[in-house]
């Protein structure tokens, strides 16, 4: 029997205890915090979705900084939502810009937490509006962190940020002036219709709009020619709600294999694309996201237009482009990831 066994004493097992107790008073508030910032980060994506609001706002793209107004409103249940470039005097310079609109900002979802950190921040005003800070702080370097401010009292998204890794943002946006208001009801309600007289219709799943990116194919000048789709048909396939189908494994199609992905990334497949006039072929579309940072991977058959490509890069603000030769194909991949991410979900697509 071991004599030398030593139960430890009262006055010990009370500094350890007391340690838990202090442990615990600085660790609980920081755990409430994650869960008051996921809750304000999912107001603000219903409040995106129904609220009424209209404003001007600045975009800084990279280097280009441009002035936006937005209009988004709510009518018997269908929302619309219209956006224009501004010039210095305030009047409009474009008609209706495209691929721009708040209510693509996806939900939070439990998962998140596996490549996200989410900190509850310190209060700011913006448009005059007092807002608080929410930062989505990734665990990794596979994806940007983002930064948003939020009107605690209307759950209105007044600020936002992506930051690099050179912590300065690479895009970002922010309402100079806002009018928010509750949505409109009425029994009968025609379709809104912009000055053009063009159907506006907007009422497109959120987790769609976000991920649905079309190709940009580099030509052998290094220019770039993206893959027109017409806003009538990309409309009507965004509201088929099975757009999207997630995939039971890493098997894509005509034998490509996606060996690994970034953590927390999943793989999803969207529709095929029809054959393009320049193209005469089918390019396959797939959708690689972690809920909150989304990428699109474009897979087409090497033609006499492409041969000879070997590898091209563009950067516009957040937005990554890759384009690469690989087995008779062409890959691009675009997203709002860094390039590294881009890069390493090409190098991990392999043709079986």
């Amino acid at each position: 029997m071991n004599t030398s066994l030593k139960y430890p004493s009262l006055k010990s097992f009370t500094k350890v205890n007391g340690l838990v107790v202090v442990l615990s008073l600085f660790l609980t508030p920081a755990v409430y915090a994650d869960e008051a910032a996921v809750e304000l980060l999912n107001r603000m994506n219903r409040a995106l979705h129904e609220l009424n609001y209209n404003g001007t706002l600045a975009y800084l793209k990279g280097d280009a900084l441009s002035s936006l107004h937005i209009e988004h409103s709510v009518r018997n249940g269908v929302k619309t939502e219209r956006v224009v470039r501004l010039n210095e005097e305030g009047n409009e310079v474009s008609r209706e810009l495209q691929g721009f609109s708040l209510a693509s900002i996806p939900r939070i979802s439990p998962e998140m937490n596996a490549v996200y950190s989410f900190d509850m921040g310190r209060e700011n005003r913006i448009a005059n509006i007092s807002c608080r800070i929410i930062t989505a702080r990734p665990k990794d370097r596979k994806r940007y962190l983002q930064k948003y401010c939020i009107d605690t009292k209307t759950g209105m998204l007044l600020d936002y940020m992506l930051v690099g890794k050179s912590h300065k943002p690479v895009e970002q946006f922010m309402f100079t002036s806002i009018k928010i208001s509750l949505p409109e009801k009425s029994i009968e309600e025609p379709l809104v219709k912009n000055k053009d007289s063009q159907v506006v219709i907007s009422n497109v799943p959120t987790e769609i709009a976000n991920q649905v990116v079309a190709p940009v194919i580099a030509t052998k000048d290094s220019s770039v020619m993206p893959v027109k789709i017409s806003a009538k048909k990309l409309t009507s396939v965004l509201q088929e709600k099975s757009i999207l189908r997630q995939l039971p494994n890493t098997n894509l199609d005509d034998g490509w294999v996606m060996e690994s992905l970034p953590v927390g990334f999943e793989i999803m497949q969207a529709p095929s694309m029809k054959p393009s006039k320049v193209r005469g072929d089918e390019t396959k579309h797939y959708v690689v996201s972690d809920g909150l940072s989304s990428l699109s991977v474009f897979v087409s058959p090497l033609t006499s237009v492409d041969a000879g490509i070997g590898s091209v890069k563009i950067n516009s603000g957040a937005l990554n482009v890759v384009t690469q030769e690989k087995n008779d194909h062409i890959i691009t991949v675009v997203g709002e990831v860094p390039e590294s991410t881009l890069r390493n979900i090409i190098n991990n697509l392999q043709k079986k």
